[in-house]
């Protein structure tokens, strides 16, 4: 965790180590966080790792890699924190970070399209199994933001055209305030898609 975000909420951040691919590790997490902060109210599936290259050419283990992470992952992410979110009152959100990839076909990019893909209908659905518990269901879909899913090169390259991370969360954040709010309660945002105006990389 950024040395800055400590600095600025010592009392409101919790660090937590573990892998999204082993499911004790999420149940350990959310377990923290409810005893730390008293219940669950927002999660964020946000996790994931990009190899781009032609899917005859993937090495299978980087495929399996993906597939555990972006896939298995957010299943774990939701199955895990599903029945804490139903015990909390109050507002709860789950937000999907997907890709424009899940919609938008990229050569190079077949298994992470297919990963992406994967989790956006793995969201759409848990959209509308959740209705009933009162949890609402966000989906982002970013297209090239600068984090480190990029190589160094790329970044170099490309990362001046490649949108900003907090640009992209300042948007979720009014997403989710513009939805079920007091003025408001029942306009609801389901999908958010976010491009760099210039277009797809």
């Amino acid at each position: 965790m950024p040395k800055d975000l400590k600095d600025a909420y010592p009392n409101t951040l919790l660090e937590i180590k573990g892998d999204v691919t082993k499911l004790e590790d999420i149940q350990a997490s959310l377990q923290a966080t409810i005893q730390t902060f008293g219940g669950l109210h927002i999660v964020v599936a946000n996790a994931g790792i990009a190899h781009f290259d032609d899917l005859g050419t993937t090495n299978p283990q980087i495929a399996e890699a993906m597939i555990l992470t972006n896939v298995l992952g957010v299943f774990y992410t939701l199955h895990a924190s599903y029945p804490l979110l139903q015990k909390t009152n109050g507002p709860r959100a789950v937000v999907g970070i997907h890709s424009i990839a899940a919609t938008t076909i990229f050569e190079g990019a077949s298994v992470y399209s297919a990963t992406k893909a994967g989790t956006l209908a793995m969201f759409r659905s848990f959209r509308e199994e959740v209705r009933k518990d009162g949890i609402s269901v966000l989906d982002v879909l970013p297209g090239a933001t600068r984090t480190e899913i990029w190589t160094k090169e790329m970044l170099t390259e490309r990362g001046k055209d490649m949108m900003h991370p907090d640009s992209i969360a300042r948007i979720i954040i009014n997403a989710l305030e513009q939805s079920r709010n007091s003025e408001d309660a029942i306009t609801h945002v389901d999908e958010v898609v976010i491009r760099p105006w210039t277009g797809n990389l």
